[in-house]
């Protein structure tokens, strides 16, 4: 399997995505940076808690839009261009090709996620000295407690990122995916304020288990059922 994930990645260039999480990330941190700082003439400004709450909206946001188009590339485009006979042919089992793809999405949302999380505190408390985000320090301790949360955030989105497929399958179509992936990841992280306190579907803990199941068993569904599924 991890052969056949490394044949993968190789074959779709993946690697060269790696510039494109490089400019998610200095683009995240950027835009969170500039509402902190015009948020320094407000009675109210911008807290290190709310820095890294807007952060990860942005994170998970862009995160599940990136993965769907590495889903798209990886299995919808294969359908429809018919490749996927190709590799149909190979003296391998048709779910094991489906899984390796789709493994290669839940790493990357999984893993992408963890690793702009954790730039993204770094930045804010080297720079923070610096450029006066914030009055007080950023206590070191709160940044190590976010861990186990980030982690978990990101294996929920992971295998949420995994829902468009479902829709992308359907008529073969890319920009389906895509769309898809828009529509849930704004969904889930788009907050509603009543003027005091503001949530997002994805503060309810419920909500987000629920997605990533889903995601999962859609997944699961995905790559079992492909040996007795006709592909042209």
């Amino acid at each position: 399997m991890l052969k056949l994930i490394q044949l993968e990645w190789q074959k779709n260039n993946l690697p060269g995505y790696f510039k494109g999480i490089a400019i998610c990330i200095a683009a995240i941190f950027a835009a969170v940076t500039l509402m902190a700082l015009g948020s320094k003439g407000e009675n109210e400004p911008m807290s290190y808690a709310d820095f890294i709450s807007l952060s990860g909206v942005l994170i998970r946001i862009t995160y599940i839009i990136f993965s769907s188009v590495i889903l798209s590339r990886l299995v919808i485009d294969e359908y429809k261009s018919s490749m996927i006979q190709v590799l149909f042919t190979y003296p391998l089992q048709r779910k094991k090709i489906i899984q390796a793809k789709l493994t290669i999405v839940f790493g990357f949302c999984f893993f992408s996620i963890i690793i702009t999380t954790f730039i993204i505190h770094l930045l804010t408390y080297l720079l923070n000295p610096m450029i006066g985000l914030f009055d007080a320090p950023i206590p070191v301790a709160a940044m190590m407690a976010a861990v186990p949360a980030t982690v978990l955030n990101a294996f929920m989105m992971a295998g949420i990122s995994l829902i468009p497929l479902s829709f992308g399958m359907r008529k073969k179509s890319a920009p389906s995916t895509i769309t898809s992936a828009v529509i849930i990841g704004f969904l889930i992280n788009a907050s509603v304020s009543d003027g005091g306190s503001s949530s997002s579907l994805f503060q309810f803990v419920a909500i987000p288990i629920v997605l990533c199941l889903l995601g999962l068993i859609l997944g699961y569904l995905a790559f079992n059922k492909v040996d007795r599924t006709d592909v042209a």
